[in-house]
Formats: C-alpha cells, structure tokens, sequence
C-alpha cells in the first residue's frame, strides 16, 4: 500500500531537483509547443519523487530568478450556465477554456484561450494583460474575436486554481514535463487543497516518441488519464450544481490517491 505524504518532501524534491542544469525562456524556443500533443498522469508525491530520480539529465529545469519551483495562480472564466465546463463533460469537439494566468514573482498576468480540437491537438492563444480581469471587457475584444467563436458577454471569474510547477525540458527533443503540486481551489464559498496529489504532463510535437519520461511512467504502470484542472475544480466546487458524471472515475481515483476523506464530492 502507498504510504500517505501529507505534503511533497521539500528535502527530496531539492535534492533531486539540483541534477537538472538551469534553463532560461531565451533558450525555450525549441520547446515552446503552443501547438501540442499532451499526456497527463496523476501521481502520487512519492512516484513523482521516482520519475525525477529517473529522469536523464538530459534534461533541464526552468528557473526564474534562481528558483526552481514558480507559483501559478489561473482565474477561470465562464458562463452562469458552465457552458464551456459542460462542453468539456458532454465530450463536445472543438471545445474551449478561457483563463487568465498570473506567474506569481514575475509580475507576468496573460489572457489565454485554450482549444482542443476535433483532431485531439490542443492549441494556445495568450495575450499579456495589465492583470487579473474580473469580466472579459471591450478591451480585449479583438483577440478574443480572433480564437474564440462563442459569445463571452456574460462570463465571470469562477474559480482561481493555485499550484506550485516544476518544468523540465529536454535538451534533445521538442519537450516539456511539468509536474504541478499543492494545488488549491477556490470559489467564494470553498477551498480546496489536494495535498498528495501531483499532475504530470508530457507536452510534446505530434512527431516525438521516444520520451525518456514516457519510458519511465509506463515502467511505474502509470497510464495517461483526462485531468482537467478546470473541471474537477468545478467538480469539487459546484457539485451540487452541475452535473459530473462523466468525472466521477477520475473524482474516484483523487479520494483514493488522498486515502479518502480529502476530496468532498
């Protein structure tokens, strides 16, 4: 049986953290993969201590002013119906997410549109913006008319999602892993912590097979499951308002990684 982390081992994580050379975004372009193939897993802190341990030092870990680990903090936006958070349950294609995401430490806020096409690619549009928006305003009209076709008059904040992001890239491959802890939920009613449980995603071209990383999940028997940040925080948050059916394998699978009892659903 695994045992229970009420959090990531700080000590580990930095020990194993310091094998992996700095790398800076002027040297990213490589891997940058607005347009993607994406795999997500849901692990537990002490697998994701063994897949960094495993990991080659081919790669390298993204540092901001000399740190390791950035603090996200994502505002979701969507309509007093859940349209685009329904969209995502009924499995509809294409589909959306509309988000502004802060690098806390940076001072870096962007407006961003996510797609996922009929294709299964994903594709990202971001515009940099003065900082978090409460509504979508007359201001960023334009962009959201160039990515986004549906009509947004009437969205509003949602739910913030804050987390802390580990990003290694590779040196050899158009790759990127990022693996997300100590993610938190928030409404104006609820707070959320999911405290053993780590979000790893493989961002990698279409044409890239051979991952290191994949290697090493599919050794641990770990398989790629759909984790939307987005949803199961709706999920958890808006329970008794939407309809989630279509997430309870996945909502089953966090109460069960958390030992039970730490995901209200």
């Amino acid at each position: 049986m695994e045992p229970s982390y009420p959090t990531l081992d700080k000590l580990s994580l930095s020990s194993l953290l310091s094998r992996f050379q700095p790398i800076d975004i002027s040297e990213m372009d490589h891997a940058n993969l607005q347009n993607r193939k994406e795999s997500k897993y849901l692990l537990t802190t002490k697998q994701a201590l063994h897949l960094l341990s495993n990991l080659p030092e081919t790669y390298r870990i993204f540092e901001v002013d000399g740190k390791k680990v950035q603090t996200y903090s994502t505002t979701y936006y969507d309509s007093p119906e859940f349209q685009l958070y329904l969209a995502h349950h009924n499995g509809r294609k294409p589909r959306y997410k509309v988000r502004t995401r802060s690098y806390i430490g940076s001072d870096l806020t962007f407006l961003e549109v996510k797609e996922k096409k009929n294709t299964g690619r994903t594709v990202k549009h971001r515009l940099q913006t003065g900082g978090v928006m409460t509504q979508l305003g007359s201001d960023i009209r334009d962009f959201l008319s160039s990515c986004f076709p549906l009509d947004y008059s009437q969205y509003k904040s949602v739910l913030i999602n804050e987390y802390q992001r580990i990003t290694l890239v590779s040196e050899v491959y158009p790759e990127r892993i990022t693996l997300d802890i100590d993610l938190t939920y928030h409404s104006e009613s609820m707070n959320i912590l999911l405290s053993d449980i780590v979000i790893a995603e493989i961002k990698r071209s279409s044409d890239h097979t051979c991952s290191p990383a994949l290697a090493c999940l599919n050794s641990m028997r770990l398989r790629p499951k759909g984790f939307s940040k987005y949803c199961i925080g709706i999920s958890l948050l808006y329970g008794d308002l939407v309809k989630h059916n279509n997430f309870r394998i996945v909502l089953r699978f966090l109460s069960k990684l958390t030992n039970g009892g730490q995901v209200p659903w």
